[in-house]
């Protein structure tokens, strides 16, 4: 989010052609006075703004820690849903379409070692069992299927949007752009608002306005197609067999996985709205009243 993003423009007052006099910081717009912002104000409301994006962003663990100590508490049930897993596979026709299964483990214990440790290791968190994905270029699906075949019906509906499903694939496809849409947005809401709350407003002043749900709107193709991929994937497991208490602990264990989605949109929403609105208070244009008014013959 680069500050000369946000600080250019200060000085420029009123676009659209307005007629705009005065003296100083203070000028005359439609009959109102008003004092602009100087650049000590931009670069207050850019580090306000800022840190108030990054203490929303720090709840998003709140959202994603149930799913995680889940996650850890299924390794021990796994053999319950590792042969439901398989008989997954084969019913849902997908190999026929290309899909493979990757069993992604630690080749050693200091490969281990160094995970735990917090060292950077490849595939890290599918080798531990915290995770896995399906990666729709290979059209592989990644897992540890020592620990984590509870995750692997979910791969299958990411896998069955992908390679059977045409809303899917869409929601599938559109999902980068709204990573790039919502890391956009927040760089917008850093921009400056040189103009005053009564200017006519264009094009960029509505995207600034809104910045926050745009961001948010961004990030629900992801959640969508996350939701998407575990009603599949509980399907699956359905007619794979699986015992009616595993579907339900199942559906359990996939909801609070897309809690940590919409959680991840919710707040991506929030801190550019929240940045946004700081970054408009120390920018915008003040309104001069009372004995403060200033008229300019």
């Amino acid at each position: 989010m680069p500050l000369v993003g946000f600080i250019i423009n200060i000085e420029f007052y009123v676009k659209e052609a307005c007629v705009v006099e005065g003296v100083g910081n203070t000028y005359t717009y439609n009959g109102n006075q008003y004092r602009s912002r100087t650049k000590n104000d931009a670069r207050a409301g850019f580090i306000m703004a800022s840190l108030a994006s990054g203490i929303i962003m720090s709840v998003l663990p709140s959202f994603s820690n149930p799913f995680l100590k889940q996650m850890k508490k299924e390794h021990q049930n796994n053999h319950l849903y590792k042969d439901a897993f398989y008989k997954s596979v084969e019913v849902s026709g997908l190999q026929d379409k290309g899909l493979a299964i990757v069993d992604t483990q630690f080749r050693n214990s200091m490969e281990e070692r160094l995970f735990n440790s917090g060292k950077d290791v490849v595939d890290g968190q599918i080798k531990a069992g915290l995770n896995a994905c399906y990666i729709p270029d290979l059209k592989v699906i990644k897992l540890n299927t020592e620990k984590a075949t509870i995750s692997g019906f979910h791969e299958l509906g990411h896998a069955m949007n992908n390679l059977k499903g045409k809303f899917g694939k869409i929601l599938q496809k559109c999902r980068v752009p709204g990573y790039t849409i919502a890391g956009l947005m927040g760089t917008v809401a850093l921009f400056s608002r040189p103009k005053p709350k009564e200017a006519k407003r264009n094009l960029e002043d509505v995207i600034l306005d809104n910045c926050g749900l745009i961001a948010f709107a961004g990030m629900m193709p992801t959640v969508a197609e996350e939701a998407l991929a575990s009603h599949n994937g509980i399907q699956l497991a359905k007619q794979s067999g699986l015992a009616e208490p595993l579907v339900k602990n199942l559906k359990k264990f996939y909801g609070k996985a897309l809690l940590s989605y919409v959680g991840y949109a919710v707040l991506t929403g929030l801190s550019v709205f929240a940045a946004s609105k700081i970054t408009q208070v120390f920018t915008r244009p003040e309104k001069l009243n009372g004995e403060d008014k200033f008229y300019i013959s």
